[in-house]
């Protein structure tokens, strides 16, 4: 199967389940919780379970990665769609429980056949928050109905159970460990990963685009999306040393400093998510052969940076110079864990090498 359906299949039902997801929690949730206490906790319950189970789901598709968890991940989240209005908290469960069980097996996979390349990670990973937002557009400003987007889920199952996952799994899984310096031990590794993950979670949390309203909200999530698969590309064609460098140095000027401009605030989202993608390789240096772990571990931190946005944050000078200074912290652990030895680093050295043997 090539792999390049496969990559369209996991990004096209990564932003289906999403949509689905967030027009539950914005639409039908939303008008049946009420107060906005209630709505807090609902999405709060949601971010937990869909985030918090990733690293269980992950040990039992690490052993057993032919499981077709992503078919059954947007099975689940369909059936969360056709839940009547009255059981709207219940919707949450197999939602999350869905959005948690795809999410492990897409990411995973994305690693495991990414043969080197962060590409395939970006572009698996790109829509998602794209997704999310237009759920939540959707949700808000037409009638769509559920069970149109339970059509939509059942389709995509269909989609990942021939492509995404029937297919013999790598017996080797080639790991980004030359894109990772050797001077640190393999926990170290892991930890120092998580540091820009959590870095720009955090910034997103803190500095919100309060222009982002109704349809206007679809604007910093493309750029996200733009971000994360511009990220992938960047790092195989540059290096993930001078990709995350100079991403974070335009995330912390443009950010903090022009947030009050929405171009080049956009721009600044754009770079900001930018080393996401290299992170989701990159952990999977310090767990080889384990590749869903590794992409769970990361999405707690994801988790972990998102819940401050829970709580209503005055923007502030000191806000914006405490976001900086995470950045650019950010910055300077992404240049002393990784280095510029990409997959095309060595397709470059084989060409040349070819030649030489011409001459």
């Amino acid at each position: 199967m090539p792999r390049k359906e496969a990559c369209i299949t996991e990004g096209v039902a990564h932003l289906a389940v999403d949509l689905a997801c967030y027009f539950l929690l914005a639409g039908v949730f939303t008008r049946t919780a009420g107060t906005t206490v209630l709505i807090g906790a609902g999405y709060l319950i949601f971010l937990i379970l869909s985030y918090g189970c990733r690293p269980f789901l992950a040990m039992i598709l690490d052993e057993l990665p032919r499981i077709h968890s992503q078919a059954v991940g947007c099975l689940l989240v369909a059936a969360a769609c056709l839940l009547p209005t009255e059981w709207a908290w219940f919707t949450l469960f197999p939602a999350a429980l869905g959005s948690a069980l795809f999410h492990t097996g897409a990411l995973g996979e994305s690693v495991a056949f990414a043969r080197g390349y962060f590409t395939r990670i970006g572009g698996v990973i790109a829509p998602g928050v794209f997704g999310a937002a237009l759920g939540t557009v959707l949700s808000r400003q037409t009638n769509l109905k559920g069970w149109m987007l339970a059509i939509l889920l059942t389709v995509m199952a269909l989609a990942c159970f021939l492509f995404a996952e029937a297919r013999k799994y790598p017996r080797r899984i080639r790991s980004f460990r030359h894109s990772v310096t050797g001077l640190f031990p393999d926990a170290a590794k892991l930890g120092l990963t998580l540091i820009p993950l959590l870095a720009i979670a955090l910034t997103v949390a803190f500095l919100p685009p309060a222009w982002a309203k109704g349809w206007l909200l679809l604007i910093p999530a493309a750029c996200a999306m733009t971000g994360r698969a511009l990220g992938g590309f960047l790092a195989d064609r540059f290096g993930p040393r001078k990709t995350v460098a100079a991403a974070f140095g335009v995330a912390a000027v443009l950010l903090t400093v022009f947030t009050h401009i929405p171009w080049l605030y956009c721009i600044g989202l754009t770079a900001l998510w930018i080393p996401s993608a290299v992170c989701l390789g990159t952990a999977t240096a310090a767990l080889p052969e384990q590749p869903h772990m590794g992409t769970a571990v990361c999405s707690l931190a994801l988790l972990v940076g998102a819940l401050p946005g829970f709580y209503p944050l005055t923007q502030s000078q000191a806000l914006r110079t405490v976001c900086a200074g995470i950045i650019l912290l950010a910055a300077a652990v992404s240049i002393a864990l990784y280095t510029d030895h990409c997959r095309l680093f060595d397709l470059r050295a084989r060409l040349r090498l070819h030649r030489g043997d011409k001459k």
